[in-house]
């Protein structure tokens, strides 16, 4: 048995929890997009009147296995920032102090993509070495290409500089270029399509994911995900087969993982408690996500749902 098959201390009192989000739910009354990328907080998807927790969120599992990249978020001066911590749940230790969000790990490990401030920014995991790849406009979300060769991300404003939607450029920022309308971009392990969003983004509701070729130009393959909901953050199987992501129901109520095979079929819900920004272990065998009802922290579960077991703590 692996040590991350240890079984979850289940002793918390959701009490504490819920006194956080009546606190933060009187100082958060709205909020779009930009809000949720900049500024590290407590806010639904629809950013209403209802919150939920994330206080350690949008985990990136490292492409060897060993260490899951995550945000923690604090109060406290310098605590909120990037951390690892290994798959067991032993050795958590901060990388980078600050709002930062969106990680994906170089195919090499060496690398940590992420946004902060609405640029993107390249992050070496053991030397600290930081570079500022993007310089205008509002940008988020990198995702690193299988071959190492593109970040592809999403720019949220159209400028003189060029539309809104999935751009793409090398890892030392040059070769900027867009490719297609859309948000929350994911390459396929292939590296021949890219996945992103598209909806009614002026109110912030995303409905369906699209895939497309960023160097051919060939049509976009459009997936429906779940209807009448608000569906963001879709991310490959490392094979390719199934896409899974964070959907709301567009009136409200807990974002929830779901699942579903690349060709739109077979969409199931992973998660009752909320479940927010996942990500895929390299062999495909383990889920690593945010449970959002009243923990906040990262968690751990199989690609059906099953063997769901805590692995951050306060």
């Amino acid at each position: 048995m692996n040590n991350y098959d240890k079984q979850p201390n289940d002793s918390r009192v959701k009490s504490k929890y819920l006194l956080k989000i009546l606190l933060l739910s009187a100082i958060l009354a709205s909020c779009d997009i930009s809000d949720m990328d900049d500024n590290y907080g407590i806010c639904a998807i629809n950013c209403g009147d209802f919150t939920f927790m994330r206080i350690d969120s949008e985990p990136a599992w490292s492409p060897d296995g060993k260490q899951i990249a995550f945000i923690h978020g604090s109060s406290e001066p310098g605590v909120s920032g990037i951390y690892l911590i290994e798959a067991n749940g032993n050795n958590r230790h901060q990388i980078h102090t600050g709002t930062a969000g969106g990680l994906s790990w170089s195919p090499d490990g060496e690398w940590i993509a992420f946004h902060q401030n609405a640029q993107i920014f390249k992050l070496h995991v053991k030397k600290g070495s930081l570079i500022k790849l993007t310089n205008e406009g509002r940008n988020f979300y990198p995702a690193w290409s299988p071959d190492g060769k593109w970040i592809a991300y999403h720019r949220s404003l159209a400028d003189k500089k060029g539309p809104a939607g999935v751009w793409i450029m090398k890892p030392n920022g040059s070769g900027k270029k867009a490719v297609f309308g859309g948000a929350f971009p994911d390459w396929h392990s292939k590296g021949n399509k890219i996945m992103a969003v598209v909806g009614v983004s002026p109110y912030s509701i995303w409905k369906q994911f699209i895939q497309s070729n960023p160097f051919s130009g060939s049509p976009s393959d459009t997936l429906n995900a779940v209807i009448d909901a608000d569906n963001r953050y879709p991310v490959y199987s490392p094979n390719g087969q199934k896409i899974m992501f964070t959907s709301q129901p567009s009136g409200g109520g807990y974002p929830q993982l779901w699942i579903m095979r690349s060709d739109d079929s077979d969409k199931m819900q992973l998660t009752e408690n909320g479940g927010w920004i996942g990500d895929w272990s390299p062999h495909g065998k383990w889920i690593v996500y945010t449970e959002t009802y009243d923990t906040g922290r990262l968690w751990l579960m199989r690609p059906d749902g099953s063997e769901k077991r805590q692995l951050t703590y306060e």
